[in-house]
Formats: structure tokens, C-alpha cells, sequence
């Protein structure tokens, strides 16, 4: 039976709460939150008021609008890559901490890659944050986007895993990793 530490167990949940309010800036970005989606509702009732502006203007609004939120995208990525340090400082402390286990050994292979993931991830985001041009910026953009949806897809893999697993032969396994016993 694995043992977490204090360490581990904080660095989990921490990240847990990083990684799900990045997927929530994503997915408000991506609608509600949409700069054209927005700048709709601006022109519509800019209209009712009986002023005209123009496509360019309301986009321009959208993204005033959405800026705080995407403030939050930018600081919890932040979070995100000092985690990744720590996570990786606790490895150099105590090793991964993963037993001899055969059959984990595919799993923990997976968890090594998304570390490499979120490592990528960091150095995208902080390429777009200084903010990067032209065809380089399209690219890092792509792959920021392309790592981050592998990021949440890994995220509903681990969920899934973890509850097939208390379910079949690691019971207790959720507590442990919130109170250690």
C-alpha cells in the first residue's frame, strides 16, 4: 500500500485546484467568454441605445471584458510551472516514490510524460506571455492548445483510474491522498 506525504498531498490538491481553474479560463474563453460572442451582446445593446459601433470596436470590448479572466488563466499557469518545480524537487528528494509494482509501471511511465507535458506547457505559456509573433506565436499557440486539451484528457484518465482502483484492489486509496491514512 502506497504512502503519500505531507508534501505530495498538498502538491496534488494545489495542483488539482491550478489545472481545473486553468480548464475553467479555457472553457469560458472558448464560449461565453468568446470575444465575438461578447462583442455581440456590446453592439446589440449599443444599437438599442442608438449607437452604431463597429465589428472591430466590439471586439475589441469583448476582449477589455474577458482580460480579468484571462489575468487568471496567466496566474494560475503560473502556479501551475512553480508546482512543477516543487513536484520535481520532491523527486529529487525521495525519487518518484513509485513501488515495484509491474503492472503500475505503464501508469507511472504516463505520469513521467505528463510531467514532460506540463513542462512544455509552462515554457508555451510563457513564450505566448511574452508575447511571441508571427508564425512562431500560431505554432506555440497550437501546441499550448493541443498539450493543454492532452493535460485535461490525462486529468479524466487519473479520475477514472483512481476510482476503478479504490473500487478493485487499492481501497483507501482517496484517503490516503487527502489525509495520509
Amino acid at each position: 500500500m502506497r504512502h503519500f506525504s505531507p508534501s505530495f498531498r498538498i502538491w496534488h490538491w494545489l495542483n488539482a485546484i491550478a489545472l481545473f481553474g486553468l480548464f475553467i479560463t479555457v472553457v469560458l474563453r472558448e464560449s461565453v467568454m468568446h470575444k465575438a460572442n461578447i462583442g455581440a451582446i456590446v453592439q446589440a445593446k449599443m444599437a438599442e441605445l442608438g449607437s452604431i459601433i463597429t465589428d472591430e470596436q466590439a471586439v475589441m470590448i469583448g476582449k477589455a471584458v474577458r482580460s480579468p479572466m484571462w489575468d487568471w488563466h496567466i496566474y494560475l499557469g503560473i502556479a501551475v510551472a512553480v508546482l512543477l518545480v516543487w513536484r520535481l524537487a520532491i523527486v529529487v528528494k525521495n525519487g518518484f516514490g513509485f513501488d515495484d509494482n509491474p503492472a503500475m509501471q505503464k501508469v507511472y511511465l504516463l505520469y513521467r510524460a505528463v510531467y514532460g507535458v506540463m513542462a512544455i506547457m509552462s515554457l508555451s505559456g510563457l513564450a505566448l506571455y511574452y508575447k511571441i509573433t508571427g508564425e512562431a506565436k500560431e505554432n506555440v499557440e497550437t501546441l499550448h492548445l493541443v498539450l493543454g486539451w492532452a493535460i485535461f484528457a490525462f486529468i479524466a484518465l487519473h479520475i477514472i483510474g483512481v476510482v476503478l482502483a479504490e473500487k478493485k484492489d487499492q481501497s483507501g486509496l482517496v484517503s490516503r491522498m487527502i489525509n495520509g491514512k
